[in-house]
């Protein structure tokens, strides 16, 4: 029952958070309107906007202009359930559950601002990271809080001389503000060194995405925070192989 109840949970954050990911970037304020068509802007019902059956139900098409809703919004309601679900099996109520929890809404809003908008919301980072805050206060207490604060300081500072070496090496952009913020919450809740394994996963699935789209982006510009927070996830998640590996490279 209690994984029925986090499924449900979670697919309503999903959708409200997809919810969020399409508003902020549109500058849409977060109550009003009501949740609308994005294509007709018709005002819609509440048995349209049940989080993943309405979708099914619907076919994937408005109700009222018949055309289609963007599966990304499916895909995070699901996702957002589902990982609800999965952080709860792996570390029940514990604050490996709400750290998990915390960074999984951060991806699922993240990757409808940022794959649709290429855009990453302060305000989302601002709010995650008084969560965190709070949460390791009441878990691990106030020394750690801070050591954990001056670990996301340390990071964003490395992140922010990469881009600049980046834009140097490249004469270009080479990487977003909110890439470098988001890369200082990460290490906030997860400390450096995971946070380092964290970007080099996120780099090699980044690379893996880029090879499968290359024929439909011609810009070469792909997305990094979803992949910045999926690093992220599967630093956490795979803690104890990560730390036996990096243990057997460092006494070998």
């Amino acid at each position: 029952m209690l994984y029925i109840l986090l499924f449900i949970f979670g697919s309503v954050i999903g959708s409200f958070l997809g919810c969020m990911g399409y508003r902020i970037p549109n500058k849409i304020k977060t109550t009003y309107p009501p949740s609308f068509c994005s294509e007709c802007h018709k005002k819609l019902k509440w048995y349209m906007n049940i989080p993943i059956f309405s979708y099914i139900f619907l076919k994937g098409k408005c109700h009222y202009c018949k055309k289609p809703i963007g599966f990304i919004y499916f895909f995070t309601e699901l996702l957002c359930a589902i990982l609800f679900v999965l952080n709860y099996y792996l570390y029940g109520f514990t604050v490996n559950f709400f750290i998990s929890t915390i960074i999984s809404c951060v991806l699922v809003v993240t990757i409808v601002s940022d794959f649709l908008y290429y855009y990453i919301s302060d305000r989302v980072l601002v709010i995650s990271t008084i969560l965190l805050i709070v949460v390791l206060y009441i878990f691990t207490g106030s020394n750690n809080v801070l050591k954990s604060i001056l670990n996301g300081a340390l990071m964003f500072g490395i992140m922010y001389a990469i881009k600049m070496l980046g834009n140097y090496i490249f004469k270009r952009e080479s990487l977003g503000d909110g890439d470098i913020k988001l890369m200082g919450v990460v290490a906030l809740a997860i400390g450096i060194l995971p946070s380092f394994i964290a970007l080099f996963l996120a780099s090699v699935i980044g690379l893996l995405y880029s090879l499968l789209i290359r024929n439909i982006n011609k810009e070469g510009i792909i997305p990094f925070g979803p992949f910045l927070i999926i690093g992220a996830l599967l630093s956490i998640y795979f803690s104890e192989f990560f730390d036996t590996f990096i243990h057997m490279i460092i006494f070998k």
